[in-house]
């Protein structure tokens, strides 16, 4: 009785043309380059054209460094040099100059290619733009630690940098402030003028409140709704931050233009003072959140030093 033929060999695999995968590497979606082994480029595909802003007649002769962004040092390309003159894939990410200036960031491989004795004789190099992906990653880090509406530090960053500063006012021994900042009549704002005059209104505070303190020592948060965090260091004692609680009252107090119409608003503050009045991030802001409340309750518009014994809940 004859065998059968297992059907994997009833036809036989034919080899792929040649035509074939010069019309892969042509119209491949992401850009692709050979260079010869001195690194002048011998040949491009159309989507190379199409990301870099160059026609092949451009490119073709030149070597990569057309391309250079300047973002990456001399360090960078001796590396990968080294890399693919050895025989070995290159792989990285590169940030690339198109003709119009404008930069991409590409995810590059760079493959050499041997002849038959074993001696490098091309290079093949496929870019994957991911500009894109970069942009979201960076964004997304950046909404970890900042408040999407006004761009001030959100809570997370900002107890972190209070976290810092403590730690910075250990080693120094001068004492920091945080101020605990809310509006007195955010609600009536809402109610009369709507939501979006609400968030355009808290955005014109972020603004001033970021315009009142010291760029490089201060730091301003939005913590939630209409409630605020200002972190004051290297302080010689509390009487800075009482001028620094008077002039966020002023500049809150004066009146917004929003859309054409003027909106008055007010806040209360208070105040907690590193060591005295908490060694932790959180406690501080929580006695400051106190002390806040009771400057509230007190009338509003005015500031308020965390005291133990009127601040307690």
């Amino acid at each position: 009785m004859r065998a059968r033929t297992p059907p994997h060999s009833e036809h036989p695999r034919e080899p792929v043309e040649q035509g074939l995968l010069a019309k892969a590497l042509t119209t491949a979606a992401d850009p692709v380059f050979i260079t010869d082994h001195t690194g002048r480029i011998v040949w491009v595909n159309e989507a190379f054209g199409e990301r870099s802003g160059y026609s092949p007649r451009e490119a073709v002769g030149q070597t990569p460094s057309f391309l250079k962004s300047g973002r990456h040092d001399e360090s960078f390309y001796g590396e990968l040099w080294q890399t693919i003159l050895a025989g070995r894939v290159w792989r990285g990410e590169v940030v690339e100059r198109r003709k119009d200036g404008s930069l991409y960031t590409a995810d590059e491989v760079i493959t050499p290619l041997r002849d038959d004795k074993g001696a490098v004789t091309h290079f093949v190099a496929i870019l994957q733009d991911v500009t894109l992906r970069n942009q979201k990653a960076q964004r997304e880090h950046y909404l970890a630690y900042h408040d999407a509406l006004t761009g001030l530090y959100n809570r997370v960053l900002f107890l972190d940098l209070v976290k810092q500063a403590i730690a910075h006012s250990k080693d120094s021994l001068r004492p920091l402030a945080l101020l605990f900042l809310d509006l007195d009549n955010f609600k009536l704002v809402n109610d009369t003028f709507g939501h979006e005059t609400g968030d355009r209104l808290l955005v014109a505070v972020a603004e001033r409140l970021s315009a009142a303190v010291r760029k490089t020592t201060d730091a301003v948060a939005r913590l939630s709704g209409d409630e605020f965090a200002i972190l004051q260091t290297s302080l010689g004692d509390s009487q800075a931050a009482l001028s620094l609680a008077r002039k966020l009252l002023h500049c809150v107090s004066q009146p917004f233009v929003l859309e054409g119409r003027s909106v008055q608003t007010a806040a209360s503050i208070g105040i907690a003072m590193y060591p005295t009045d908490g060694e932790l991030p959180e406690e501080l802001l929580r006695n400051a959140d106190k002390a806040m409340y009771l400057a509230k309750s007190r009338g509003g518009g005015n500031y308020q030093l965390y005291e133990p014994a009127l601040c307690q809940t």
